[in-house]
């Protein structure tokens, strides 16, 4: 039995119209199917760590990357180490950008999925699953959360918190002003940074805890990252002022950031992030988890619709430690 879980808002709730361009294949060759379609935030992860318990032929996730990275956390919170059941990806958010990793970068991603292959696409995705043709890929855990692609905190984290609050009011032009208004509000966070046990302190303007590359609907954070070599790609921003951190997104979009000399990167097995005081708000894969610094913080009832109902272990003391894992599940391609 294979277990298709379907995110029906992702994708501007077009991803209800991909389920039958894969089910009929399935059909069509007899394979046994269910599709479950999520009601919530964390439906994705429950259902998934119950089939996978439960026992599945593989699990196959439509949605967007943070559909994904509920369904990949599920199925390693039912397996932790190693993950036996094959994860499928059949892309429908708005930003995928997961698969640009897996495709080998953002323009044969596009080609591959925009929406006049989706036929073809479909079938070859299906030749996957019927063949079982996986590779191996590395996961990153943040506490007791798995994630697949990325991990953020600081101003990107915000812009991704501020676009959700806006696209009610702004539409496609959300992640624009949200830009704006997370600029505008910027202050850099106070951490103590250990990787691979060593310890420094600073401020940052963003930390992020790369596994793929590509974050924010196919900004280049992180173009040396893979997502087989069992390492960490680790990307350091450190303390810029409000007119400064207008550079940045220019900078990401040319791919041309590494040029900044408040950026850094370094490879590595583990990090520990401590945020020391303020409230921010770490996004894994687009989900969006709380985290409250040592000294203090809170967030607005307002900023709290946002966010992930689920407590990451630790995070109300600031503490976010993220640690490889090794060819840890098997993606379907």
């Amino acid at each position: 039995m294979y277990h298709i879980i379907v995110n029906p808002i992702a994708g501007k709730g077009r991803t209800l119209e991909k389920v039958p361009l894969l089910t009929r294949f399935f059909d069509a060759h007899g394979m046994l199917y269910e599709v479950y379609e999520t009601k919530c935030a964390m439906d994705a992860y429950a259902k998934a760590c119950d089939a996978c318990i439960a026992g599945s032929d593989g699990i196959i996730g439509i949605g967007g990357d943070g559909t994904i990275q509920e369904i990949a956390a599920g199925m390693y919170a039912a397996s932790p180490g190693t993950v036996n059941v094959p994860l499928g990806i059949f892309p429908g958010g708005s930003g995928n950008d997961f698969v640009m990793t897996l495709a080998g970068g953002k323009a044969p991603a596009l080609a591959r999925y925009k929406q006049k292959n989706e036929q073809a696409s479909a079938e070859g995705f299906f030749e996957a699953v019927r063949a079982n043709r996986t590779t191996d890929v590395d996961l990153i855990t943040a506490n007791d959360m798995a994630f697949l692609n990325i991990g953020n905190i600081g101003l990107d984290a915000r812009v991704v918190r501020n676009a959700v609050a806006l696209k009610h009011r702004y539409g496609r032009y959300a992640y624009l002003a949200a830009v704006y208004k997370s600029i505008a509000r910027h202050i850099n966070m106070p951490l103590c940074v250990e990787i691979d046990g060593k310890k420094r302190e600073g401020e940052y303007t963003l930390v992020a805890v790369c596994n793929g590359q590509y974050y924010g609907g196919g900004l280049h954070i992180s173009p040396q990252a893979s997502l087989t070599d069992g390492k960490i790609t680790l990307c350091l921003v450190e303390a810029m002022s409000r007119p400064k951190t207008m550079t940045i997104f220019p900078y990401l979009v040319a791919g041309q950031h590494h040029r900044l000399k408040t950026v850094s990167y370094m490879t590595c097995e583990e990090v520990c992030l401590t945020l020391k005081t303020g409230a921010e708000s770490l996004s894994l894969d687009g989900n969006l988890y709380e985290v409250m610094g040592q000294n203090g913080g809170s967030f607005t009832e307002e900023e709290k619709k946002y966010l992930s109902p689920h407590k990451l272990l630790n995070a109300e003391n600031g503490e976010m430690r993220f640690k490889v894992v090794p060819g840890a599940i098997k993606v379907l391609l």
